[in-house]
C-alpha cells in the first residue's frame, strides 16, 4: 500500500513542477513584451519630436524666404537622443487671390524614421504644417 502512495506523490510533484514552469515561461514572456512595448513607445515618441524639429525648420525657410526651399529636402539629425533619425520635409506652395489682396499658401510636411523598414526597432512618423501670408 506504501508503494502505491509514493507513487501519487511522485505524479503530484511532477504536476506542480510542471505548473510552476509554465507559469514561470509566461511572466517572463510578459516581462519581455512589456520591455518591448517600453522600448518601442520611447523611439515613437522620439521619431515624431525630429519630425516636429523637421517641420520647424521648414517652417523657418518658408518664413525666412518667403518662399518654399527645394522638395524634397534630406538630412539627418546627430547629437544626443536624436542622433541618427532620417528627415526628409517637402514644400508646396498655391497662390490665391480674395478681392485685391494676393497670397501665398505653403505646405510643409516632414518624415521622421530611424532604422529599417521590416527590421523590430523600426519608425515612421510624418507631420504637416500650413502657412501662410495671407494679411
Amino acid at each position: 500500500m506504501t508503494a502505491r502512495r509514493n507513487g501519487f506523490s511522485l505524479v503530484t510533484a511532477i504536476f506542480l513542477l510542471v505548473v510552476v514552469a509554465s507559469l514561470a515561461a509566461y511572466m517572463v514572456t510578459i516581462g519581455s513584451t512589456q520591455q518591448q512595448t517600453s522600448v518601442l513607445s520611447i523611439l515613437g515618441a522620439r521619431t515624431l519630436a525630429a519630425a516636429e524639429s523637421g517641420v520647424e525648420w521648414g517652417v523657418a525657410d518658408v518664413v525666412t524666404d518667403d518662399a518654399c526651399f527645394s522638395s524634397p529636402t534630406s538630412f539627418t539629425l546627430s547629437g544626443g537622443a536624436s542622433s541618427g533619425y532620417a528627415i526628409t520635409a517637402t514644400c508646396t506652395q498655391t497662390s490665391h487671390t480674395e478681392g485685391t489682396t494676393t497670397f501665398n499658401v505653403f505646405q510643409v510636411s516632414a518624415t521622421a524614421s530611424r532604422g529599417g523598414v521590416g527590421s523590430a526597432d523600426y519608425t515612421q512618423r510624418t507631420m504637416r504644417a500650413t502657412i501662410t501670408t495671407a494679411p
